[in-house]
């Protein structure tokens, strides 16, 4: 590092206080040959006077001099923001530690003592400039750090305010698909179902009418999803204020699925049990197991079995629900359990049933993913909290089991 000039190119500053004009003139005569830029003052309010007009990079500083000592005019350096920075070095024919005390409680770097020898008095002075220069290009990288830090946090604040917007526009879409459309589709849906019905003995209506009954149920099934999504959304997390028995959710979301898989001509193994309490509204949580199991049985082949496994951990329990059948797409995998990506399967379209459940789980303080197997089909695990911690009415706390 070359401690002889700024980074601006200009040599550095030091202002040499000193009432005897012997000691000033050989500090100005050894510095300046060093390179430095000396100034000299030869009293107390003559050096803050200079000060005032041209801060220094730093101040050799006589500390007994008459009207204003070097004590004082350190105190006044430090009182001031523009020059409380500057290092200032002590030059004292009292060697006592008492002054050597003083100095540095007011505010000094260093001290030497006289007769001073001038190979020290570099030494010092190099030593200190470092410091200083290592102090300004920490503080600059510090003030950097902080602008980058500000504009990141307001690129953040602005991303966040979009995904406001964003979440909000997804939340009327989904509020206006799942109750606005049901008036004029059960409209829609009477008058087929009155054609259908006249017209039931005729083979090709017949056929019409399948592909019209497997329509109807797949948009019903997207409003209710839609609907139970905003709903999911007004309430937060407040339904992870419940307990629910994990064994009979398991069950009673088996049930539900049963018919799909009675047609899908798959079965589900025999459940684990002992998964013990977990939180989360018992309704909203068997609504988002039967997603996930309706989700692994569209990506499974017939004849195949879905294996459902648990892995009970001290606050939280796995749950593994594998098929075997059809990978997802790879290009799918990160945007599954997005709302507006509502993947396909081989056997059938999945609506909102991913998101559904991701969200519900999410809400809980769980967690979904999901991945393709190397045999083919998928595995989807869930991570269910086990316990949390409430506070009752008298502001006690207590742990769900």
């Amino acid at each position: 590092m070359n401690l002889n000039a700024k980074s601006s190119g200009k040599p550095i500053e030091i202002l040499a206080v000193d009432d005897t004009p012997a000691n000033l003139h050989l500090l100005m005569d050894f510095l300046e040959k060093q390179g430095f830029c000396v100034r000299p003052a030869i009293s107390g309010r003559g050096a803050l006077s200079a000060v005032s007009r041209r801060p220094p990079d730093l101040i050799l500083l006589d500390a007994a001099m008459p009207e204003m000592d070097g004590f004082e005019v350190c105190t006044k350096l430090k009182e001031k923001e523009s020059t409380r920075e500057i290092p200032v070095i002590f030059i004292s024919a009292h060697n006592a530690t008492e002054d050597k005390l003083k100095a540095f409680q007011a505010g000094g770097a260093d001290y030497i003592t006289k007769p001073f020898q001038i190979e020290e008095v570099l030494a010092r002075v190099n030593a200190h400039l470092e410091i200083r220069q290592l102090q300004v290009a920490l503080k600059k990288s510090n003030e950097s750090l902080e602008s980058m830090v500000a504009k990141r946090t307001r690129q953040l604040e602005e991303a966040n305010a979009k995904l406001s917007i964003l979440d909000q526009a997804k939340s009327d879409f989904l509020t206006l698909i799942s109750h606005e459309l049901r008036t004029p589709l059960h409209g829609l849906f009477g008058a087929a179902d009155l054609a259908f019905e006249k017209f039931k003995k005729d083979s090709e209506m017949s056929e019409l009418s399948g592909i019209y009954e497997v329509s109807r149920q797949r948009i019903m099934t997207m409003l209710d999803h839609a609907l139970l999504l905003t709903t999911i959304q007004a309430k937060g997390g407040v339904f992870a204020n419940n307990v629910s028995q994990l064994d009979d959710i398991l069950k009673a979301a088996c049930e539900e699925m049963a018919g799909l898989m009675q047609v899908s001509n798959i079965h589900i193994s025999p459940l684990p049990l002992g998964c013990g309490n977990v939180l989360g509204d018992w309704f909203y949580l068997k609504k988002a197991l039967v997603s996930l199991i309706e989700t692994v049985a569209k990506y499974s082949k017939p004849k195949t079995r879905i294996e459902i496994r648990a892995h009970v951990l001290a606050s939280q329990v796995c749950l593994n629900i594998e098929g075997s059948g059809h990978n997802i797409p790879e290009n799918q995998l990160k945007t599954f359990f997005d709302v507006l990506a509502i993947p396909d399967a081989p056997a059938g379209d999945l609506g909102l049933a991913p998101a559904v459940a991701h969200r519900i789980i999410a809400l809980l303080g769980g967690q979904v993913l999901v991945a393709n197997q190397k045999a083919k089909g998928i595995q989807i695990q869930a991570w269910l909290p086990r316990f949390a911690v409430l506070k009752n009415d008298a502001g006690s706390t207590k742990a769900l089991p």
